[in-house]
């Protein structure tokens, strides 16, 4: 009736506390508890009005990649909820924090919203490059996976790790090890993609002269990865950003 499998085993674990910027124990200003209600309400609005922000910046610049009112909507909602649920699983479980939207929403360093930017920004390359992921894994059954650059090798054997994290995780119950190796990926992508060209386009007409198909696989396995470390977390994940 409890709803736990006498099969699993319970381990007690110990959590540390959250604080206010101030580094005090976490409460209202009239000294009250923070009521977890209040906390997505404020954070719904702060993401809302970032959000809009950026997309005021586009119609300045042109409006290429403006977001319709529902993925405005959508977007705002997994910024929200996974931005709260990243800062407090990425800190070591029994250790303090301290609880900051201005960082939380930060699209820069390991924040759930730069990570979930970099998930939409991988998936965008096969979508320019206008293949789908059938016709990707066609090509991977078909295809030996040939790569040479140290950025791609970088890259392949981050990837590889994915199941070694896991099984760390399982044992320590330590949540933030899958955070780290998240902005790993990140960053080891970051790097995969500066040095090593996905699509060639003409740079006169922008007409796709070559697509680089080795590396569009690369690029999928990372994002199927990340999706999923994503999921463990409880984050959602959006198409666009």
């Amino acid at each position: 009736s409890s709803g736990i499998n006498a099969e699993w085993p319970l381990r007690p674990g110990g959590f540390g506390v959250v604080l206010g910027e101030d580094r005090k124990k976490f409460k209202t200003r009239s000294g009250d508890t923070v009521k977890l209600k209040d906390l997505l309400d404020e954070g719904l609005q702060r993401a809302d009005k970032k959000i809009r922000e950026k997309e005021e910046i586009k119609k300045e610049k042109g409006g290429a990649g403006l977001l319709s009112e529902e993925e405005i909507i959508s977007c705002r909602d997994a910024v929200t909820y996974g931005c709260i649920k990243f800062a407090d699983l990425t800190c070591t479980r029994t250790n303090d924090y301290v609880f900051s939207f201005d960082k939380m929403l930060d699209d820069k360093g390991k924040t759930a919203v730069y990570l979930l930017y970099a998930l939409t920004r991988i998936r965008s390359i096969a979508r320019n490059a206008g293949k789908s992921r059938e016709e990707l894994l066609k090509h991977a059954q078909e295809n030996p996976l040939n790569l040479e650059h140290e950025a791609e090798l970088r890259l392949a054997k981050m990837l590889l790790r994915f199941a070694e994290v896991i099984e760390e995780i399982t044992g320590t119950l330590q949540p933030h090890t899958l955070c780290n190796y998240l902005y790993e990926i990140s960053t080891a992508f970051t790097y995969f993609y500066d040095n090593c060209y996905c699509i060639q386009k003409d740079r006169e007409t922008g007409e796709i002269i070559k697509i680089h198909m080795d590396r569009l696989l690369l690029c999928e396995a990372t994002a199927r990865v990340m999706e999923k470390c994503f999921n463990l977390l409880g984050i959602k994940t959006v198409s666009r950003m």
